[in-house]
């Protein structure tokens, strides 16, 4: 309670600092076992100035206690990824996730990972003062994708708005 209520103070301080139109950054849509939350693509900076922004998708069901977060990645050379960490409140190393695709797309590499973590940790990675780290591990590199702190308030500001609709109607659902 005591964590919902907090949600709520910082959705209203955020509500109030960005007036953003986040029905532009979801679809909402009714699903036999519950409403399906489809929060559509955004990028994350990559850390190095030379790799392309990380791309990500989520899809939520209100049903369900995980969260589906799909990345696109771009690299100069094909990825042979060991592991997916997000650093926030709690560290979250993804070791099983799912590899869609990998293709060429001129001399840059795409890389297209599926990979669930929890309702909980999801909102806890939007929840702190500062921005969380993905980080990609693999054989030949590793890369860090963040936000800067200015860009931070803007993109926690958003999906706050979003986490707080779907907790607010998830009650109706169960």
């Amino acid at each position: 309670m005591k964590k919902l209520f907090l949600f709520f103070c910082f959705f209203c301080f955020s509500s109030m600092m960005f007036a953003l139109k986040i029905e532009e950054r979801y679809i909402m849509k009714p699903h036999r076992e519950g409403q399906l939350y489809f929060i559509l693509p955004y990028n994350i900076p990559a850390e190095n100035k030379n790799i392309k922004d990380l791309s990500v998708d989520i899809t939520y069901l209100t049903n369900s206690d995980s969260v589906t977060m799909n990345i696109s990645v771009w690299s100069e050379n094909e990825l042979k990824t060991d592991s997916i960490v997000l650093l926030g409140q709690r560290n979250i190393s993804i070791n099983d996730f799912d590899t869609f695709f990998i293709e060429k797309d001129g001399r840059k590499w795409l890389h297209r990972y599926s990979l669930r973590i929890s309702w909980e940790n999801l909102v806890d990675l939007y929840a702190t003062q500062n921005p969380f780290i993905l980080n990609i591990y693999s054989e030949s590199q590793n890369i860090r994708y963040t936000y800067s702190s200015k860009a931070w308030k803007s993109e926690q500001g958003w999906m706050n708005q979003i986490l707080y609709l779907i907790a607010r109607n998830k009650q109706f659902y169960k």
